[in-house]
């Protein structure tokens, strides 16, 4: 289990403790998005752009009218760790088909779907 302290309205990967969820924000490209698990509740985040120098940004924001609220609601918890994971992959089938289901990463079938 990792935490991040609430601080911004994003959340940048160097203040999260757990390297592999460090490690994740950061291998992911601009706009990409991922969903974490933020006091259990599945969030979905998109990376943001890198700078105009072209240096990588290495932060999320929320992604979507609920994650916005979700987060927004965060704020006032400002100061405070939250538990932060990465979802659990049920195998290296489910895992291996993501790449083949982009058409599905937009934020109404987020919405749609998390919860479930």
């Amino acid at each position: 289990m990792s935490y991040v302290t609430v601080r911004d309205d994003a959340i940048w990967a160097r203040h999260v403790e757990d390297p592999a969820v460090r490690d994740r924000i950061r291998a992911i490209s601009q706009n990409e998005p991922l969903t974490l698990l933020v006091e259990g509740t599945p969030v979905r985040f998109v990376k943001m752009r890198d700078g105009k120098d072209g240096r990588p940004t290495d932060g999320l924001r929320p992604a979507g009218e609920e994650a916005h609220r979700f987060w927004s609601a965060m704020q006032s918890r400002r100061g405070e760790r939250v538990r932060l994971a990465l979802p659990e992959t049920s195998g290296s089938y489910l895992a291996s088909l993501g790449p083949l289901l982009s058409e599905w990463d937009s934020d109404e079938d987020a919405a749609a779907y998390d919860r479930l």
